[in-house]
């Protein structure tokens, strides 16, 4: 149905299938089998209308100092998820709703290590404009495309009203292209507790194109 809907880029849904994550389920041992599926799955439902991207995110564990996991292990944690993303067909990778850089930075390494395909990498945001680590747009946009990633820009945490000055910022720095991938407003809790964003299409399509105005190159929905 994304494609239909005329998406370009289709995630496959691999986003918390690191061996750090799955060992909370005890699915660590079945971590080749759930990528490589994941993708294939991805890949049969775009059918050759849509690229699919293997999606990475954070493993939930602090790197050191703040947390015990050093960064060379966390280039391991992550080489080992891209192997088989790439082996398994994806056309390109997007790592994802990260807050950290050092762990963006770890993440570029380590698909770099094991394949050559194209790198998005996407950072969320708060509202006073830094990531929860206290990274900037710019300061992120340079590291990152220095480091060799093909796409740098945000997603998740706000709506896309919010994204704007953020993508200006980084539009004066970038060399590569911008993603912005907002949630459709802020949401609300309704009575039966369940979380629901309240803006509708055409809303979510003016802002959008103001993103695109503002530097955007790559846009969706989060």
């Amino acid at each position: 149905r994304y494609v239909e809907a005329g998406t370009d880029i289709l995630f496959a849904p691999t986003f918390t299938a690191s061996r750090i994550k799955l060992e909370e389920y005890g699915l660590e041992n079945s971590l080749v089998q759930m990528n490589r599926e994941l993708v294939a799955l991805s890949k049969r439902a775009a059918g050759g209308r849509a690229y699919v991207a293997g999606d990475l995110t954070m493993t939930g564990r602090q790197l050191y100092p703040l947390g015990d996991l050093m960064f060379e292990d966390l280039v391991e944690v992550y080489k080992e998820q891209a192997k088989v993303i790439c082996e398994a067909g994806a056309d390109l990778f997007v790592v994802e709703t990260m807050m950290s850089l050092q762990e963006c930075r770890a993440a570029v390494i380590a698909i770099r290590e094991v394949c050559d395909l194209p790198i998005m990498v996407s950072l969320t945001y708060n509202e006073d404009g830094r990531t929860l680590y206290g990274t900037d747009p710019t300061t992120a946009v340079i590291v990152l495309q220095s480091l060799g990633a093909d796409a740098v820009g945000l997603n998740c945490s706000t709506g896309p009203e919010a994204m704007i000055d953020p993508v200006q910022q980084m539009a004066e720095y970038a060399t590569i292209p911008l993603l912005a991938k907002p949630n459709a407003g802020m949401p609300f809790i309704d009575d039966n507790g369940n979380a629901v964003y309240s803006m509708k299409a055409p809303d979510f399509a003016r802002h959008v194109k103001a993103l695109i105005d503002a530097g955007a190159g790559i846009v969706g929905g989060c």
